[in-house]
């Protein structure tokens, strides 16, 4: 009996041992960005007064959660309420990789605004999608990491593990631009959480204007999904404050992405002074299996403040990953409408649409823009 309590002792100690090194060695190598990176514009555009943007001109500009390629129909997710991490194959990465590309080059916009493509990541089976895409449009591309890690533990089941992450936000266009930067979001989770965990940034691209001293500030976002909610408060406080910034500047601001909180005209907010508390109704409901939640946006800033949101609740912008796509019975899945854009007054807002995509490729549906300078 002893002999067997120090085997048991032993193989407890090397168990303890091996998690206590492993997270060292995620503290060791974890992503800390600085608060402001300055970025390289790759195939740069040249600056030249007829790549510049015209105030004559419309401006299309698609922006589209790519889900690494890797979260169309067939998957789920497992911090959706699924079981996955990744997807069977590379083939399978590959056809999707295909398909998002397909529709880029279809929609043929001045602007793409990219979330959630990998570099490097072992979830995706190390294809650089930055690079595809860009070979694929053939414009100039900056990207800004949000999730480096040298290996996500997660899911725990080791067939489905995540592994070593490499992935951001990137923007394409044909348009000259220059400075882009990446500003790190407000916010983080608790150690050693954190460790493996994404860290939340803008990109921000700056367009000369054609015959003018302002500035188009393009600015592609990708919010936190897994918190309580209070990231996503603490992040969009930050959004704020840049965009107030610039438009002070007197320069024309249109921001871009997932921000994983519902928009204006997919939830009616009512509020109860008696309890003083306020009320959901979302535009799709939430079912009773549904395990997340997308809180609405501080839209009442924003308006206080003269800007327009750009969106489009004809179609979901994303589904909920708790098991893969039902396509013959669509009242099976949790969508939800967060993504589209937030746009300064000095911009007209032309034309906004969800493209109707299927879920084929990713969880999330693209969502194009037309705008005109004032």
């Amino acid at each position: 009996m002893k002999r067997l309590f120090k085997i048991i002792l032993v193989l407890l100690s090397l168990f303890i041992g091996f998690i206590l090194a492993f997270i060292l060695l995620l503290q060791i190598f974890e992503y800390r960005p600085a608060d402001i990176t300055e970025l390289q514009i790759e195939h740069p555009v040249s600056d030249s007064t007829e790549n510049y943007v015209s105030l004559d001109s419309t401006l299309k500009i698609l922006t589209f959660n790519t889900g690494y390629a890797s979260l169309s129909q067939t998957e789920d997710f497992v911090m959706d309420g699924g079981s996955k991490g990744r997807m069977d194959s590379l083939t399978e990465v590959e056809t999707n990789m295909s398909g998002i590309a397909g529709i880029l080059e279809r929609e043929n916009a001045d602007i793409y605004l990219l979330q959630e493509v990998d570099t490097d990541s072992s979830r995706s089976y190390n294809t650089n999608q930055y690079e595809y895409y860009q070979n694929i449009l053939g414009t100039s591309s900056v990207l800004a990491y949000n999730y480096r890690c040298i290996f996500v533990p997660f899911p725990f089941n080791p067939s489905q593990m995540m592994g070593k992450v490499n992935s951001g936000i990137v923007t394409y266009t044909d348009l000259y631009s220059e400075n882009p930067i990446r500003e790190q979001l407000p916010g983080s989770f608790s150690w050693p959480i954190r460790l493996a965990q994404l860290k939340r940034a803008i990109l921000i691209s700056r367009f000369p204007i054609a015959s003018s001293d302002k500035e188009l500030i393009v600015i592609n976002v990708h919010m936190s999904a897994y918190d309580d909610g209070s990231l996503r408060e603490l992040q969009t406080q930050a959004l704020q404050e840049v965009v107030q910034t610039e438009t002070d500047a007197g320069n024309y601001v249109i921001v871009g992405g997932d921000f994983n909180q519902t928009l204006p005209g997919a939830v009616d907010i009512t509020y109860d002074s008696s309890t003083d508390s306020y009320t959901y109704d979302y535009l799709y409901e939430l079912k009773e299996d549904t395990t997340w939640t997308a809180p609405p946006i501080d839209a009442d800033w924003f308006i206080d403040n003269h800007y327009q949101f750009g969106v489009d609740t004809t179609n979901p912008t994303c589904r909920l990953l708790n098991h893969p796509y039902d396509t013959e019975n669509e009242n099976n899945n949790q969508y939800y409408v967060i993504d589209g854009f937030i746009v300064s007054q000095n911009i007209t807002i032309q034309n906004i649409h969800t493209l109707d995509e299927d879920f084929k490729y990713s969880d999330h549906n693209p969502v194009v823009i037309e705008i005109k300078l004032n």
